[in-house]
């Protein structure tokens, strides 16, 4: 009697899984990981298509109902389920359009200190000498520099857009993706594919981009998700500060500085923009963990 060929659950358990494959196999099971994708997501969805989603305009004002409670405080109005503001704005709509903000401020700063840090890192640890040395002193000068102070005084001249503070935070938050791109590089360096790619006469731009950078992605997203979250907070202390966007455009940061004169009066206009950053930042910083524990040595066993 013949036998039956091998069926695709028979093939799945002899096959070792490919890396993707597992990766996304303890994912599904990472707790933390989970809950940060969703509340990233929510936020992301609402920023998107907060015109849809937003109940009211942002900037449109109602001094009618003005300090308006939430919906759970004795006097609250479904018409605004977060209460309104002191120029009676309504605060659930301020929330989601101040989310544009607030993402777009903290990928963009990732994202530029991310490619700055990163060909920086990979430069030193790849070509070695000189090169490596100056790097280092880069290196050591940034990390001796207090950032949130720079920040401050630069935005403080050259203003509170927010393509100027997206640009001022990626100039400034790169030092982390170039120690670990370094400290990567430097280890890859040693390694056999790396040697037969030079023996075979590849170029150093080829073995940095095609061989080096994909081995890297692992360790820059990890590093990402935390830059995005410092990013996050720097530019929310920026606008309540008043250095950071300006009125009367919805950010979080800016909508707790405009309610801290109410604060023991009227807490919520403090709490509620509160809560939505301390959410994201535990969201981002909950997807970098998942992201290490699942892509790491020590998580693929």
């Amino acid at each position: 009697m013949p036998e039956r060929p091998p069926s695709s659950e028979d093939m799945a358990e002899i096959m070792p899984l490919s890396p993707a494959r597992q990766a996304l196999l303890q994912a599904r099971g990472h707790v933390g990981l989970l809950v940060g994708l969703f509340v990233l997501l929510v936020v992301m969805v609402s920023a998107i298509f907060a015109p849809i989603v937003a109940p009211h305009d942002p900037y449109v004002q109602e001094i009618a109902t003005k300090l308006s409670p939430p919906v759970w405080q004795e006097g609250g109005d479904w018409a605004h389920i977060l209460g309104t503001d002191g120029l009676g704005r309504d605060i659930l709509s301020r929330l989601i359009y101040g989310a544009r903000v607030t993402l777009i401020a903290g990928v963009g700063a990732a994202i530029i200190s991310g490619i700055i840090g990163t060909i920086i890192g990979m430069c030193g640890g790849y070509f070695g000498g000189r090169v490596d040395d100056f790097v280092v002193f880069l290196i050591n000068v940034k990390l001796a520099m207090p950032g949130i102070l720079i920040a401050l005084s630069l935005v403080s001249i050259f203003g509170g857009s927010l393509v100027t503070i997206t640009l001022i935070l990626g100039l400034l938050f790169w030092d982390r993706f170039a120690v670990v791109a370094r400290t990567t590089t430097q280890q890859l360096s040693k390694r056999d594919f790396i040697t037969a790619a030079e023996v075979a006469g590849a170029s150093s731009r080829w073995i940095l981009m095609r061989e080096m950078l994909p081995n890297l992605m692992n360790q820059i997203i990890v590093v990402a998700s935390l830059e995005m979250a410092l990013a996050i907070l720097v530019e929310a202390t920026l606008s309540f500060l008043g250095l950071g966007i300006q009125p009367p455009t919805p950010s979080w940061g800016l909508m707790i500085s405009e309610g801290r004169t109410l604060m023991f009066a009227k807490p919520y206009l403090i709490m509620i923009p509160g809560i939505a950053i301390f959410a994201l930042v535990v969201a981002i910083n909950l997807i970098g963990d998942g992201l290490r524990d699942i892509t790491s040595p020590e998580g693929k066993g």
